[in-house]
C-alpha cells in the first residue's frame, strides 16, 4: 500500500493532477474572466429555455450549476448527455456546449442539430471542432487552456457555464456568492493539500477510510450530481468501481437491494454527501435509511457541505471529493492520470464508423 506523507507521494502522478488541483483559485479567476470577455450575438430576451449539452467531465459543470441553483432559475434548463436533442429545443433554446476536447462526438453531434435549429449557442472548449469549425460559423467560444484531463479542468468548465446564465439572466447576479466560492476553494485546497499530513488532513483520511472498499455515494438536491461527479472522480483517478444514487428517489428501490448484499457487506462503504439546507424531509431519510441499512455496509461516513452561498457549498464537497480520489489512486501505487480503457474504446468508436451525423475524426474526450 502507498503512503500519503511521504516524499514520493507525487511521484506516482505523472500528470501532476494533485498539484493541478491546488490551482483551483487560479482556474476560478481565468475562467470567470474568459466568459466575462465573450460577446453574445443574440439579446437575452428570445432566451426561453436552457440546454448544456456535454458529456463527462463537461456534462458535470452544467448539472453542478442547476443543482446548485435549481431554486433560482428563471426558466427550465435541462443537461443532456447524449447524441440527438430533445424535440423542443428551437430558436429560443440557448444551447451551452461543453466539451474541453472540443471533439467529443456526442456533443458535435448535438452542435449540429442545434445549429441547424437555429438556437442561439454558446461553446465552452479549449478548441477541436468545436473551437474551430463552429467558432468560424458564429457560435461564440469561451476559450479554455489545452493540455488537461477534462475531468481535471472542472472549474474552468463550471465557471462560465455559472457566468452564462447569469449575463444571460436566466439566474441572478452571483457576485458576493462567486466570491464566497472563491474562498471556499482556497480553505479547501489549504486543508486538503499533499503538505499537510494525514492526521490533519480530511481527504487522506477519507481515501484511507475507503482503501479497499467500493464507496456507495448518496447525495440529495444539491449535493446529488456532487454524489456523481465522486463517483465518476473515484473511477477516474483510483481506477476503482463506485456508485452513486440520491435521495429521496433510492427509498423507493435501492434500500431493497441492501437485503441481499451478502458477502458485498465487507466490501461497502456508504457515504452520505449532505447540505445543511437539504429539506427537512430530506434530512429524515437520510438518518432514517443510513439507520436501517448500516448492517448490510462496513461502513457509513456523512459529510456536510461548510459555507453560505450554495456554490460555497457545492464546491466544498467537490474539491474535497477530487482530493480523495487522487490520494486513493496514490494509496494503491496506481497513477490517477492514465484513462486507457477510454482511450482505447474512442480509438474502436473511431475506427468502425460514425452513424448519422458526424465523421469518424470527431470522436474525443469530454
Amino acid at each position: 500500500m502507498g503512503s500519503l506523507d511521504g516524499p514520493d507521494l507525487l511521484a506516482r502522478d505523472s500528470l501532476g493532477l494533485v498539484l493541478g488541483t491546488g490551482a483551483a483559485v487560479e482556474a476560478f479567476d481565468a475562467a470567470r474572466a474568459a466568459a466575462d470577455a465573450v460577446e453574445f450575438p443574440f439579446p437575452n430576451d428570445v432566451i426561453r429555455n436552457v440546454l448544456i449539452c456535454g458529456m463527462g467531465g463537461s456534462a458535470i459543470a452544467g448539472e453542478l450549476i442547476v443543482g446548485a441553483y435549481r431554486e433560482r432559475l428563471r426558466m427550465p434548463v435541462a443537461v443532456h448527455r447524449d447524441y440527438e436533442i430533445p424535440g423542443w429545443v428551437g430558436p429560443d433554446t440557448l444551447v451551452i456546449l461543453s466539451s474541453y476536447s472540443g471533439n467529443t462526438e456526442e456533443t458535435l453531434t448535438a452542435t449540429m442539430q442545434a445549429y441547424e435549429r437555429n438556437c442561439p449557442c454558446v461553446a465552452i472548449t479549449s478548441g477541436g471542432k468545436l473551437g474551430s469549425f463552429y467558432a468560424k460559423e458564429g457560435i461564440p467560444v469561451v476559450p479554455l487552456p489545452a493540455g488537461m484531463q477534462p475531468r481535471a479542468a472542472l472549474i474552468w468548465l463550471m465557471v462560465p457555464v455559472a457566468v452564462i446564465l447569469e449575463r444571460t439572466e436566466v439566474l441572478p447576479s452571483l457576485g458576493s456568492e462567486m466570491e464566497e466560492a472563491r474562498e471556499t476553494l482556497a480553505t479547501v485546497v489549504a486543508a486538503c493539500g499533499p503538505e499537510v499530513p494525514e492526521e490533519s488532513n480530511p481527504a487522506k483520511q477519507l481515501a484511507a477510510a475507503l482503501h479497499g472498499k467500493v464507496a456507495l455515494i448518496w447525495g440529495a438536491e444539491v449535493t446529488a450530481p456532487i454524489a456523481r461527479r465522486w463517483k465518476g472522480q473515484l473511477n477516474e483517478n483510483a481506477k476503482v468501481p463506485a456508485y452513486w444514487s440520491e435521495l429521496p428517489e433510492l427509498n423507493h428501490n435501492e434500500i431493497v437491494g441492501f437485503e441481499g448484499m451478502g458477502p458485498l457487506t465487507s466490501m461497502s462503504q456508504l457515504v452520505m454527501l449532505r447540505d445543511p439546507r437539504n429539506h427537512r424531509q430530506v434530512v429524515r431519510r437520510f438518518d432514517l435509511t443510513s439507520d436501517l441499512i448500516k448492517r448490510e455496509v462496513s461502513g457509513v461516513l456523512s459529510i456536510e457541505a461548510e459555507g453560505r452561498g450554495a456554490m460555497a457549498r457545492m464546491l466544498d464537497l467537490v474539491l474535497l471529493g477530487d482530493y480523495v480520489s487522487l490520494y486513493l489512486a496514490l494509496l494503491r501505487d496506481v497513477d490517477p492520470g492514465p484513462v486507457e480503457v477510454i482511450e482505447a474504446l474512442k480509438g474502436r468508436l473511431a475506427n468502425t464508423g460514425y452513424g448519422r451525423s458526424a465523421s469518424p475524426e470527431d470522436a474525443g474526450g469530454a
